[in-house]
C-alpha cells in the first residue's frame, strides 16, 4: 500500500449548552450542535512499514507522540500495527477547535471504511477516546450531540460555511474551561438550540442570518469575563480560545 494522506478537519460549536455536572464521573452534561470545517485541517500521512507497532512523528513540539496521542489511541483500538504516521499540525492546540479529537476520528473513519466497520461501532470506539471524537466519524458536516457531548442524536449535510477565525493567542485547556464555569449561568440559551434544531429539521432554504442569531456558547461568559477586550469580536470555538465570525453560505 502506497503512503496515504488524510485530511483531519476542525470543528466549531454553533451552540453549546452545559446542563450540569455528573458527580460520579466529574464530567459535564452537554447539548451541542457541531459544524465541521473541511477547509481547515491537519494532515496525517500513513505509510506501512512491514514491522510491528506504530511510530508517530509530528512537526509540532507541543504534540505528544507517545501513547497519550489520540492517533495512537485510535490505532490501538483498531488493533493496527506496522505503520509509520506523520502528523502535520495546522490546527492549534487548546484552541477549542477539536484538533486532537479530529485526528483520532479521522483515523477511525479511514480504517473503519477499509475494514468495513459499521458506523455505530466506530461511534462507540470514538467515545472511548474523547467527547468530540464521534463527530468526526460522520460523513455529514453538521450534527447534534447530547450526553457528555458524545451521544450522537442526528446530523445534516449543509452547504459549506465560510468561516473567519480570530486567533486570540490564548490557549485554554478543557479542564481549565470547565473549572472556570459558573453552572448557575449556564443553559440559559437552550431555547436557541431548540429553535435552531427546529429550523434544521423543517427547511433547507434558510438564510445565514436566520441561523446565526441562534449561535451561543456557555463558555463565553467566563472567557469574556477574563478577556473583556475580546467581547463582541466573535463566538468562542468550543472551550476556546479561538473566535469565529462572519459566517455566510458559499
Amino acid at each position: 500500500m502506497s503512503p496515504v494522506s488524510i485530511h483531519s478537519p476542525t470543528k466549531i460549536n454553533l451552540t453549546l449548552d452545559v446542563l450540569g455536572r455528573d458527580e460520579r464521573s466529574g464530567k459535564h452534561f452537554v447539548n451541542t450542535i457541531l459544524y465541521r470545517d473541511d477547509s481547515f485541517f491537519d494532515e496525517i500521512e500513513l505509510g506501512q512499514t512491514g514491522g510491528r507497532g506504530v511510530v508517530l512523528t509530528c512537526d509540532s513540539p507541543e504534540v505528544p507522540t507517545n501513547e497519550e496521542n489520540t492517533i495512537l489511541k485510535a490505532m490501538k483500538l483498531l488493533g493496527e500495527s506496522g505503520w509509520e504516521i506523520t502528523l502535520r499540525k495546522k490546527i492549534p492546540i487548546q484552541a477549542g477547535l477539536g484538533g486532537g479529537s479530529s485526528n483520532a476520528g479521522s483515523i477511525l473513519k479511514f480504517f473503519g471504511k477499509q475494514k468495513g466497520i459499521p458506523e455505530h461501532e466506530l461511534l462507540e470506539l470514538a467515545k472511548r477516546i474523547g467527547a468530540d471524537v464521534p463527530f468526526f466519524i460522520l460523513d455529514d458536516n453538521l450534527a447534534y450531540f447530547e450526553g457528555f457531548g458524545d451521544e450522537y442524536v442526528q446530523s445534516w449535510k449543509i452547504e459549506p460555511l465560510k468561516i473567519d477565525y480570530l486567533n486570540t493567542g490564548i490557549k485554554v485547556s478543557t479542564e481549565e474551561a470547565y473549572t472556570n464555569l459558573n453552572l448557575d449561568h449556564c443553559a440559559k440559551n437552550s431555547v436557541k438550540t431548540e429553535r435552531l434544531l427546529g429550523i434544521l429539521n423543517s427547511s433547507t432554504n434558510y438564510k445565514p442570518s436566520t441561523i446565526n442569531q441562534f449561535f451561543h456558547n456557555d463558555f463565553e461568559d467566563s472567557f469574556f469575563h477574563q478577556y473583556p477586550e475580546l467581547q463582541g469580536k466573535g463566538h468562542l470555538t468550543g472551550s476556546g480560545g479561538f473566535l469565529y465570525f462572519s459566517l455566510v453560505l458559499d
